[in-house]
């Protein structure tokens, strides 16, 4: 699943899986639904005028930039059919929805991969990103599943670095108005200024229909809302959703209600969460992305009770989930699922007391059910234990040249598929070390994957890591010859005077590139990590590597990324620098 809200195939008391307000439907919206049924023998009106009038009046916005769709999800897809674009840069984690919609175009996704120290914010490495070649940047503020919002500052930057480079936004702000502080944030009144960004939100949330389908996007560009509207179907509006818009509209202190619920509810859930030893990173939607040992999907699913289990969003992995802030009694039962799953072998009491920070010694021996107390200094190594004996658990025997690339590849990922995906040629990582004690150079496709390797190792024999992708030089090429700046990047590193370890985690068009000049004898790389991620012509561009001689450790499939190309390379680092 890649969504929340999966009750029709689980037996489901309590949803915390999909964010919808947790003072449910007002009772106006539910009057207006029942009463459009009267209307099911009549067309709805194909140009929802009474609904953009509404919206218009509710939001401060002109009608002209107003475009109403069958929820979010539809009106993406539609920016995408319209805008064409072939470059799209999309940072994970993030709503899949993003991701769909660009799966029904031609376009190349870029993911930028905010990082977990820093909350999964959105940072300034973003603006790398945002070259010449980049036609459309998808946002969500605040972001789904973690709920932190963009810094104003940052994201005013971003929008100046886009309109100046012709990027188009795609700003998505479906929970802005749970964080109380939409006036603040919100872009849907600068469309004048910046018309290159596309405000979408929906009614679904907010509002507590989801069944409805009802989205809605703000856009400044009147030629390019047009265009947006020519692929959207005809009636996709039912007499419903625009009844239940109508009423919406008028909801004003119901709005206000939300607001001061959800922001106690989230701190009540942050608080109990935290004492329970869950960690739980900072939100101002009605949402919490936590990160726990414990298996709270399954054993909660038990109880009745359905949670969203994040492993699947990019970027994150196993150990993530995601929860809705609903009404205090079901926050409350929340709590004390949780609870029982932890009290195990010992009392509750003597849990909530270990965790609530007044004890004084630290020690690895103490564990309760699923709980473990580990110091800082010590959990790599206890991270590796636990890879070992699961590997073990799952008879997986690992060849000895390629066991630590291997586990070093599924601490990064917390993915144990790779067990069965990385493919070394013979004597890889043997071959990988020896050109690093001749000094071998090592070039990225992404500045991520290059911040992500041991330079100090690398310096020691003599070479340096390069990632030419931000150089202006690149982008012109590439922009004249219409190919990827990925594909031109490589071209430019085969100029180094010296052997080349090429790592790539991101663009498939480069490892095309390589096998391009490989096979017309233009250039031989001493060694190629193949580990980008994605849908299109990853799996395509990994198997030309397998069909070349030159020494290679490449994944199988769609996974990889930034991380695990940085992880093979500073695997095979770290032994030489023991």
């Amino acid at each position: 699943m890649f969504h929340g809200g999966d009750i029709y195939r689980n037996k489901v008391k309590i949803d915390f899986s999909v964010n919808i307000n947790p003072l449910g439907m007002p009772a106006a919206v539910r009057k207006a639904l029942l009463e459009a049924v009267e209307n099911c023998e009549q067309y709805p009106d194909i140009k929802a005028e009474r609904l953009t009038e509404s919206l218009a009046e509710r939001m401060g916005v002109n009608k002209e930039h107003i475009l109403l769709g069958n929820g979010a999800s539809e009106l993406f897809t539609a920016i995408i059919h319209a805008v064409d674009p072939g470059r799209i840069v999309i940072p994970v984690p993030s709503f899949y929805g993003y991701e769909r919609a660009v799966m029904s175009s031609r376009g190349e996704v870029l993911f930028y991969e905010m990082k977990e120290e820093m909350g999964y914010t959105l940072d300034k490495g973003i603006m790398e990103y945002l070259t010449e070649e980049t036609d459309l940047l998808f946002l969500a503020n605040p972001n789904n599943p973690v709920g932190n919002l963009i810094d104003s500052a940052l994201l005013e930057q971003i929008a100046e670095e886009c309109k100046r480079k012709q990027i188009l936004i795609v700003l998505d702000e479906c929970f802005l108005e749970f964080s109380g502080k939409e006036e603040r944030y919100t872009y849907k009144n600068r469309l004048e200024t910046y018309p290159h960004v596309i405000v979408v939100s929906a009614f679904t949330k907010i509002y507590a229909i989801p069944g409805a389908r009802l989205g809605y996007l703000f856009c400044g560009d009147k030629e390019l809302r047009n265009r947006i509207e020519k692929h959207l179907p005809e009636w996709n509006l039912s007499v419903f959703a625009q009844a239940a818009g109508i009423a919406a509209c008028q909801e004003k202190e119901y709005i206000e209600e939300s607001i001061q619920v959800v922001e106690t509810e989230r701190q009540y859930l942050k608080g109990q969460l935290e004492q329970l030893g869950i960690k739980v990173y900072p939100s101002d939607a009605d949402y919490l992305l936590i990160r726990t040992d414990l298996q709270l999907y399954d054993e909660l699913l038990k109880k009745e009770i359905l949670i969203r289990d994040c492993s699947n969003f990019r970027g994150l992995g196993r150990g993530y989930y995601r929860i809705a802030v609903k009404k205090h009694s079901d926050n409350v039962m929340l709590i004390k699922g949780v609870k029982e799953m932890l009290q195990g072998d010992i009392m509750f009491g003597r849990l909530k007391e270990i965790h609530s920070f007044q004890y004084v010694e630290r020690s690895m021996d103490i564990k309760m059910h699923n709980i473990e107390f580990v110091l800082p200094e010590e959990i790599e190594k206890r991270s590796f234990e636990i890879i070992s004996r699961e590997l073990k658990e799952r008879n997986i025997l690992l060849p000895p040249e390629q066991e630590m690339v291997t586990k070093r590849v599924i601490h990064t990922s917390a993915d144990f598929e790779y067990a069965d995906t990385l493919v070394f040629s013979e004597g890889a990582v043997e071959k990988g070390k020896q050109l690093i004690k001749e000094g071998a150079d090592i070039v990225t496709d992404t500045n991520m994957a290059m911040a992500g390797i041991n330079k100090t190792v690398l310096a020691r024999f003599g070479g340096s890591a390069h990632c030419f992708m931000a150089e202006k030089e690149i982008a012109v090429l590439a922009k004249e010859r219409q190919i990827t700046r990925a594909a031109v990047s490589m071209e430019w590193a085969s100029k180094i005077e010296k052997p080349v370890i090429f790592v790539v985690g991101n663009a498939p068009t480069a490892l095309v590139q390589l096998y391009e000049m490989i096979e017309s004898r233009m250039f031989r790389p001493a060694f190629i990590i193949g580990v980008p991620v994605g849908f299109v012509n990853v799996e395509a561009a990994k198997e030309l590597i397998l069909k070349t001689d030159v020494p290679y450790i490449v994944n199988r499939g769609r996974k990889g990324g930034s991380n695990v190309a940085a992880a093979i390379c500073n695997a095979i680092l770290y032994e030489l620098g023991r």
